[in-house]
């Protein structure tokens, strides 16, 4: 989520970094495999959803987000790869690519930021389903998703001041201690106390579909209405689990980095898991998903990509 080195700047005596055979082969397998395949299928599942009605429903319109959010982790990764992969001589053009790659954590507060409405949203519907809680509408859905993505950018914004390309071809963050702290604090908090939330929302959730009593509308039978929000329900378990396990890795080379140094091997590594996910949400779907399996297959068999006739 943090692709800068928390250091200081290094002076000129410092030896420069060299491409490698490991660094070349990571880039050319994510560049020219996982990245076009993640951008491919979630662009697919963001038009599937805007072109199909029946995919009209609160949870498709936040999980278009979501795949919004994956959309950008995927097209920035190109530039936090390949700062990893290359030196760049090019000073001016290295940092350029630092401050970019400053943004990439903003796809991930959103993708956290929108499973916790989905949370929140299903939580309503089947645990509170008398209640006006959280039942939104398009208009108030289009507004939450706005304040989402500013916030995703605000939050981040900061690191653009702190990143800067150091004489040895490597992003580095220079920053001092306090700054540093007070960063991480929030970012702790922005991250747990959603995962808190989602996590309390899931586990209530659960409870009420396998272990209690429904209210369920009166034109539909209780086992199908039932089976539905089963189906939704562990959809969206199976994204939020694939989110939290893809970022653990990187999270923890993260914190040792701070501490000191860490192979480039390991770093690289804890990377593509962090790009992996944002390239399996729409798999998930396809494998999960009756509805999204035949708009998908719709889609791609017609051409149906908007294009004018």
């Amino acid at each position: 989520m943090n692709f800068s080195a928390d250091t200081t700047p290094v002076n000129s005596t410092t030896s420069v970094r060299q491409v490698t055979v490991y660094g070349l082969v990571t880039f050319l397998l994510i560049a020219i495999v996982l990245l076009p395949i993640g951008i491919a299928g979630n662009l697919l599942v963001i038009l599937v959803v805007k072109k199909k009605r029946y995919l009209h429903t609160t949870t498709n319109f936040l999980l278009a987000n979501l795949a919004a959010s994956d959309l950008m982790a995927n097209i920035l990764g190109y530039t936090a790869v390949a700062v990893r992969a290359f030196p760049i001589p090019a000073m001016g053009f290295g940092k350029f690519l630092c401050r970019i790659n400053s943004y990439y954590p903003a796809a991930s507060f959103c993708s956290i930021l929108t499973l916790t409405v989905i949370a929140l949203e299903r939580y309503n519907a089947i645990v509170k389903p008398l209640s006006n809680g959280l039942k939104l509408k398009k208009r108030t859905l289009r507004y939450l998703i706005v304040v989402i993505w500013i916030l995703s950018i605000a939050a981040v914004t900061p690191l653009v001041y702190f990143d800067e390309y150091s004489m040895d071809y490597q992003c580095v963050r220079t920053w001092s201690s306090t700054s540093r702290v007070t960063f991480w604090t929030c970012v702790i908090i922005v991250i747990g106390l959603p995962l808190m939330v989602i996590i309390y929302c899931y586990v209530r959730i659960i409870r009420s579909l396998y272990f209690g009593r429904q209210i369920v509308p009166m034109n539909i039978p209780v086992e199908v209405d039932a089976q539905e929000k089963k189906k939704v329900i562990k959809l969206s378990i199976i994204v939020t689990s694939v989110l939290i396990l893809s970022f653990t890795p990187f999270a923890i080379v993260r914190e040792l980095e701070i501490r000191g140094p860490v192979p480039h091997v390991v770093s690289v590594l804890a990377l593509g898991f962090v790009l992996l996910s944002a390239l399996l949400n729409p798999f998930i779907y396809a494998f999960q998903s009756t509805n999204y399996r035949t708009a998908f297959k719709e889609t791609i068999l017609s051409c149906d990509c908007g294009l004018p006739t």
